[in-house]
């Protein structure tokens, strides 16, 4: 602990008990200042904020490498893709088809 007292000899105790005073002050009003920031910090609605934040920057950094993945590629995504459509509509398109050659097979002939 640092003592605002000089070393010199020559101080009344007036002078000693008002530069104890002054040192005891500061330092109350230093332990006030990290009280506040302790609370401040501990306070649940600013670990809250400062959770919200971070989960948020996270969310961003992993969108922007997910796009980047996204953008180098493309085109093995858009095969992916184009397949996973024709296997789900393959009923349909089959179906479709089928339709096609009777209608081609039940036409009437020309005589």
């Amino acid at each position: 602990m640092s003592t605002i007292l000089p070393k010199d000899p020559v101080i009344t105790d007036r002078e000693s008990v008002i530069l104890s005073n002054a040192e005891r002050r500061n330092l109350r009003r230093k332990l006030k200042g990290s009280i506040d920031v302790a609370q401040d910090v501990l306070n649940p609605r600013n670990q809250v904020r400062k959770l919200v934040a971070l989960k948020k920057s996270q969310a961003i950094k992993a969108a922007g490498e997910t796009v980047q993945v996204a953008k180098n590629n493309a085109p093995l995504i858009g095969i992916v893709g184009a397949s996973t459509l024709l296997f789900a509509a393959r009923g349909p398109i089959s179906r479709w088809i089928s339709s096609l050659r009777k209608s081609k097979t039940n036409t009437p002939d020309g005589d």
